[in-house]
């Protein structure tokens, strides 16, 4: 993992930046995969691409919603986090339909049994940044006080 730490002059506090080395490398690409503000992470959407900016070989949603989920896993791993620090989901799904938001509800309610859940806002969109990208999630999460 590489952490970039900036001072944000506006407000005196410390920035820092998430490139895991685990994940698709998105600096090339002109941003961070993620920043930590305050003990909060603000992921940048992931997608389901490996770290060659591949998809997976069988292109369907749910090939790549679960390598999507598997990125956010390992970013969240990194800084000691897990799916039960995250605040807040935002999914955007390319021709939204029912089966997709199946899959989707099917996640959260396998993840989040109990009481608690994050915020959640699922989105359709008619296309993502990238040709055959069908998922993109972001996500905000709590750091664990140590």
């Amino acid at each position: 993992m590489i952490f970039f730490i900036l001072s944000l002059s506006s407000c005196g506090r410390e920035l820092s930046t998430i490139d895991s080395l685990e994940v698709y490398k998105t600096r090339e690409l002109g941003f961070s995969q993620a920043v930590i503000f305050n003990e909060v992470v603000y992921g940048s959407g992931q997608v389901g691409w490996d770290k060659e900016y591949q998809l997976p070989e069988e292109q369907s949603f749910a090939n790549q919603f679960d390598k999507t989920l598997q990125n956010i896993a390992l970013i969240l791993q990194d800084q000691g986090c897990d799916w039960q620090d995250v605040l807040h989901l935002r999914f955007y799904v390319v021709n939204i339909d029912i089966s997709k938001t199946r899959d989707i509800g099917n996640f959260l309610k396998a993840t989040y049994p109990k009481h608690y859940a994050p915020a959640t806002t699922l989105l359709g969109v008619s296309a993502l940044a990238r040709e055959n990208l069908l998922i993109e999630i972001e996500f905000t999460a709590k750091i664990k006080k140590k």
